[in-house]
């Protein structure tokens, strides 16, 4: 949430397929304060979307179509997951799929 300006959010959640989209259900944490948030989701084998948002969609990743970690279908772009067994997502910034330097 480095990339996004102080004062604009206070609870960052994930949401996709898996939940529904459903806004607030799935919010993250940052236990240490390192500004990075993290959750732990069960979810089935397969293919997923989603994307990161705050405060019940009040704000919301704005993804670039045919970057490499996105999809998109119906005119919304969202990130997509194969998932394969047990997987743990690197730290990424606000909408890209780079990993971000510094806090």
């Amino acid at each position: 949430m480095n990339q996004v300006p102080a004062g604009t959010f206070t609870t960052p959640e994930v949401n996709g397929l898996f939940n529904g989209w459903c806004g607030n259900c799935a919010a993250m944490t940052d236990a240490n304060g390192d500004n990075i948030w993290d959750i732990t989701i069960s979810l089935p084998a397969g293919p997923t979307e989603f994307k990161f948002s705050a405060d019940n969609w009040n704000i919301q990743e704005n993804l670039l179509a045919g970057s490499p970690c996105t999809i998109t279908n119906s005119g919304f772009t969202n990130r997509t997951l194969n998932v394969t067994g047990d997987t743990t997502l690197a730290p990424v910034c606000w909408e890209s799929c780079s990993a971000c330097s510094g806090s």
